[in-house]
């Protein structure tokens, strides 16, 4: 990969049971029995899978938001995770483009033109929009975003749940399809971040949403409600197509401008890693859960992460 400013040439390789209890709940601001919500923000116990689609390879097109990469290191993609991208545009991303060779670029890189590309990171999605997809691979399920404060056993917790999606947001300015969420707990927790469309999405969720409940902690115990993301985390390769761009000589290398300079490569995809990107499940009904967590007054308080 060369830009044409450097000189000499180098070379990079290549919450609501029915209407009838939500309209009670928002008459009394409390549910009469803390049941199992299929509609509204879901409530579960632990040990109870949520049954909602949290898929083990996701892809997207676009730059997931709230993603880490300026000081992530690259990882060679995986089969899986290259047949989601393939969804995403089946001309920009196939098998024959793959073939011509992928360069990872990270923040590791000691060659001056993947430098510059990387320190143009901004730049370069958004005047490449069209030539981005995110590739990624699990690592968590539901992440942890707020919680009540505990309670002491043989009382009754009141408490609410929020999630607000404040804004939408296209991939044509090179980030992903997708937006932001507001969780709210209120007197205890808040959360605001970012969630992702996978290509396989199915389910929208609500503009905003709220549930009202108690939480009953029996004697000798402690208990919170915890809430969490419904999706998942997941750390991948932000794919660049060079399909579409000019070539820049006879061997078949193209070419794209970026910081000034004019950069080329033989390589069919120049690609970026990523983590901590949130990928909504493609069929949840809700941006969050709430979970019921209670456990003996003489044992530690349990920590975030989902049962």
């Amino acid at each position: 990969m060369h830009h044409d400013s450097s000189g000499a040439g180098t070379h990079h390789l290549g919450v609501a049971v029915c209407t009838s209890r939500r309209h009670a709940a928002a008459l009394h601001q409390v549910e009469d029995v803390e049941s199992d919500a299929v509609a509204g923000i879901p409530l579960v116990r632990p040990g109870i899978d949520p049954g909602y689609t949290i898929p083990a390879h996701v892809a997207a097109a676009g730059v997931p938001r709230g993603a880490q990469w300026k000081t992530v290191p690259g990882v060679e993609p995986c089969e899986e995770q290259w047949a989601e991208v393939k969804q995403v545009c089946t001309e920009c991303f196939n098998d024959a483009e793959r073939e011509r060779g992928i360069t990872i670029i990270d923040h590791r890189t000691g060659h001056a033109t993947a430098r510059l590309v990387l320190d143009h990171f901004e730049e370069l999605i958004s005047r490449y929009a069209g030539h981005l997809a995110f590739g990624g691979c699990l690592a968590a399920r539901y992440p942890w975003r707020a919680a009540t404060a505990v309670i002491e056993g043989g009382a009754r917790l009141r408490y609410s749940v929020g999630s607000e999606i404040r804004k939408a947001v296209t991939a044509s300015g090179g980030w992903a399809v997708g937006g932001t969420v507001d969780v709210a707990v209120p007197g205890h927790g808040r959360f605001t971040g970012s969630y992702t469309h996978g290509v396989g999405n199915a389910s929208p969720w609500p503009s905003s949403d709220t549930v009202h409940s108690h939480l009953l902690v029996e004697p000798g115990e402690r208990g919170r409600i915890d809430v969490y993301g419904i999706g998942g985390v997941y750390t991948g390769l932000l794919y660049l197509a060079m399909t579409g761009f000019p070539e820049h000589d006879e061997s078949g290398a193209r070419c794209f401008d970026l910081g000034g300079h004019h950069v080329w490569t033989t390589s069919g995809y120049l690609c970026f890693p990523l983590k901590d990107a949130f990928v909504k499940s493609p069929d949840a009904p809700a941006a969050v859960l709430r979970l019921r967590r209670t456990w003996p007054d003489d044992a530690p308080e349990p920590g975030p992460a989902f049962p």
